[in-house]
Formats: C-alpha cells, sequence, structure tokens
C-alpha cells in the first residue's frame, strides 16, 4: 500500500516544477563551465599581449655574485674591479729578475673572495618590426578568442533550445499516451459490456486488453525518454530541480530572399570573422620574417659595486652604458621563413573562401529542409484530423456491431501514430528554424547578443 501511494506522489509531482526556455537557456549559460574556460581564454590572450609591452619598457634587475677562488686571472680582476690592484700584484717585485721570469705574486695569489653587488637594465631599442608584429598578432587572437567565444555560446544555445524541445515532446508524447490509455480502456469497458450481453466474444475482450498492456508498456517507455531528456536539461543548466517544461521553443524571424540571407550570415558568422583574423595574422608573420632582415638594436645599463666584502662604498662602485648594434650579414633559413609564411597566408585567404562555399551550401540546405518540414507539419495536421474523423466512427461502427474489435483497435493505432508523427514535425519544424537562425550567425534571444 506504501509503494502504491510513493508511485503515486511521484506521478502526481512529475509535472510539479515547470521551466520555460528563457529560464534554462539563461541558466545554462551562466553555468556553462565550457563558456567559463574559454572566458579565462580570453583573459589569457589579454596577458600575452601585455608581455610584448613589458619586454618593450625593458628589464630591471638586481644580483649580488660571491666567489672565493686562487684562480691568477679571477683574483687579479677582482682586485682591478675593486681598485685594490698595485705594482705588487703585476710581479713588478721581481722585475729584476729578467723579463723571462713568472711572477709569484701574479701567477699565484692567495685566495681572495669577490662581492659583486649590481643593478642592470636591459632594453631593446629596435627589433625590425618584431615585436610590434608580435603584438598585433597577440591582439587579433585575442579577439579571434572573443569571437570564439559568441560562437561557443551560439553553438550551445542551438543545444538547449535542441535539449528543451526534445523535453517537450517527450512530455507531448507521455500525454498523448496517457490519453491513449484513457481512450483504450473506455474500449476495453465497452468490449467487457458487449460480451456480457453476449454481443461480441471472449476474444474481442482480449484483443482489446492486449491493445491496453501495449499501450501501458510504450507508456513506461514515454515516461523515461521524458526523464532522460529532463536530466539532459539538468545536466546542461547545472540545475537539479527542472522537473518539467512548458511549450515549444520555436524562432520566427523575417525571411528575405536567400541572397540577403547569405550576405546576412557573412556579416553575422563568427566563423568567417575568425578566419579573416587568420588572414591577417598570416599577413603580419610575413612582417615578421621579414624583420630578420632587419638590423637589431639594444642597449645595456649597469651599476653595482665590487668589492672582496659586501660594501656600498662610493671607491668601489663602477657603471657601464652600452649600446649594441647587430645585423646578420647571411642566414639562409630567414628566406625559407619568409617563404613558408606566405605559403600560410594564401592557404588561409583559400580556406576564407571555402568557408563562404560552405556557408552558401549549408544555407540552401538549411532552407530545403525548412520548406520541406513546414510542408510535413501541413501535411501530419491533417492526417491526424482525419485519422480521428476515422476513429470516430470505427468506434460508432463498432458499437453498432459493423465492424469487428481488430479494426477499431487498428483505427485506434493508426490514430496514434499519426498523432506522434504530428509531434515529431512539430519538433522538426522548431529544429530546422533553429538551426537556420544558428547558420545566419545569430543569437537564439537578441539579448543575449
Amino acid at each position: 500500500m506504501h509503494k502504491i501511494y510513493l508511485s503515486l506522489l511521484i506521478v502526481s509531482f512529475t509535472y510539479a516544477q515547470s521551466i520555460n526556455f528563457e529560464e534554462v537557456l539563461e541558466m545554462t549559460i551562466k553555468n556553462s563551465k565550457d563558456l567559463q574556460q574559454q572566458q579565462l581564454n580570453i583573459d589569457s590572450s589579454k596577458l600575452d599581449s601585455k608581455i610584448i609591452d613589458y619586454i618593450n619598457y625593458g628589464k630591471l634587475s638586481i644580483s649580488e655574485e660571491f666567489n672565493r677562488t686562487n684562480h691568477a686571472g679571477y683574483v687579479f680582476n677582482s682586485k682591478l674591479s675593486s681598485r685594490e690592484a698595485t705594482f705588487k700584484d703585476f710581479g713588478f717585485s721581481q722585475m729584476n729578475e729578467g723579463l723571462n721570469t713568472a711572477p709569484t705574486d701574479l701567477n699565484y695569489p692567495d685566495d681572495r673572495n669577490n662581492f659583486n653587488t649590481k643593478i642592470t637594465y636591459d632594453i631593446p631599442l629596435f627589433t625590425g618590426f618584431k615585436l610590434s608584429n608580435q603584438k598585433d598578432i597577440l591582439k587579433l587572437q585575442e579577439k579571434a578568442n572573443e569571437l570564439k567565444y559568441n560562437l561557443d555560446k551560439k553553438t550551445l544555445e542551438f543545444e538547449v533550445l535542441k535539449a528543451y524541445n526534445s523535453a517537450v515532446v517527450a512530455k507531448d508524447f507521455v500525454q498523448a499516451l496517457e490519453k491513449a490509455k484513457i481512450a483504450v480502456s473506455k474500449i476495453v469497458e465497452s468490449a467487457d459490456a458487449f460480451h456480457k450481453e453476449g454481443f461480441v466474444t471472449k476474444i474481442d475482450v482480449n484483443e482489446a486488453k492486449v491493445y491496453e498492456l501495449n499501450i501501458n508498456s510504450t507508456l513506461i517507455e514515454a515516461k523515461n525518454s521524458f526523464q532522460l531528456a529532463l536530466a539532459y536539461l539538468r545536466f546542461l543548466s547545472s540545475n537539479d530541480e527542472i522537473s518539467d517544461v512548458q511549450e515549444l521553443e520555436n524562432r520566427y524571424f523575417h525571411f528575405p530572399n536567400e541572397e540577403e540571407l547569405y550576405k546576412k550570415a557573412l556579416e553575422n558568422r563568427d566563423e568567417i570573422k575568425i578566419q579573416d583574423i587568420q588572414v591577417n595574422a598570416n599577413k603580419k608573420s610575413i612582417e615578421i620574417a621579414k624583420s630578420a632582415y632587419y638590423p637589431t638594436l639594444y642597449s645595456h645599463l649597469e651599476y653595482g659595486y665590487n668589492d672582496d666584502k659586501l660594501t656600498i662604498d662610493d671607491d668601489k662602485n663602477y657603471y657601464i652604458a652600452l649600446v649594441g648594434l647587430s645585423l646578420t650579414l647571411f642566414d639562409g633559413t630567414r628566406d625559407v621563413e619568409k617563404e613558408k609564411s606566405k605559403i600560410e597566408y594564401v592557404k588561409a585567404t583559400l580556406n576564407q573562401e571555402k568557408l563562404k562555399d560552405v556557408i552558401k551550401l549549408e544555407l540552401k540546405k538549411a532552407i530545403l529542409n525548412l520548406e520541406a518540414k513546414e510542408a510535413i507539419l501541413k501535411e501530419k495536421i491533417e492526417a491526424k484530423n482525419l485519422a480521428n474523423n476515422i476513429l470516430e466512427q470505427a468506434k460508432l461502427q463498432y458499437k453498432n456491431r459493423l465492424i469487428s474489435m481488430t479494426n477499431l483497435l487498428l483505427q485506434e493505432a493508426n490514430y496514434r501514430k499519426n498523432e506522434s508523427m504530428l509531434i515529431q514535425a512539430r519538433y522538426e519544424k522548431a529544429l530546422a528554424l533553429a538551426n537556420i537562425n544558428l547558420i545566419l550567425g545569430q543569437n537564439i534571444k537578441e539579448e543575449n547578443n
């Protein structure tokens, strides 16, 4: 008894919480992990362009180097660097021993500590326009990531609409089968009453009961399909509270001629914009390859202290101001890199034109598909109405014992089949409309742009 009560309670709350398309779409976009990751890609690409700015600003460093050695060259150099070198360190104390004498003080010095404290500043003054072109490419990549976010968002919106409408259709199937169950139960009751009066045989009753059992099993499958559809909606939206959906969601918009739709698609499609960016990025790569032919100019500034102990004594300080110029006279790889960059540029332009052709084909197929779905829907509406009329006539004929139970159930099954086909036709038309909307590069909701 408790199990029966629990089952009835579950059924009564099957459609208790209702959510419409706009609500589930808003939740999905807000909670989408994929969109959040793509936003992080945008943030990361913005940081990439800042790297170029900081390279142009130069690099400021402070360092402390300590060593202890008896290496003759290092010891002598450290004494010179700290302004402590004497004639004795040069070996002058043995200068009377002849020119071929190896001075002991110079070649065998005592161990010495050396502390070099310094601050340095390095900056590229001219890189053959390499850094500026790299920054342009990174800015293009940042824009590409933003477009990728928009593209992913539109694709997700389409997936939500498809999933939501799938749940609506699954619910419609359940409700249609529940009505069918009531209708068939009346047929069973009618057959049973006729049998008691002796108007029909037991076979008629059993045929009706078999059909009723099949309706029940189909209803169980339909309810399971509905729950699976809701589970997918919960997954997309990250909302475990969804337990029901409302009406089918359709996209309605103005349909000009096909050529105008194609122009609109080229203007809106993020894939076209991303490909434009790819073309421009490859063009910039050619300029980067050319930078290898220019000289590079750089600067190094250094200020520090050198002594056998830590100090900031002005007598131990030094500075270096360096400006360097470098020019590569021959490097065969430069020509190779430049030609490769040109090839990639041509490939990108070809892909750009190919993408336009693909969009044109997609649009043509989508329009033809929509026209077919609209025509099919019109036929299915008429077929369902006609099947319903036939069923009602069959019921009346059976009541007057003009047809058998088999014929009556055949018309009942035919009506349910047409009803199911109509539900499916409405779903497919809604999907065809949404598909055109996606091909045109539009958001499901304009406010989501």
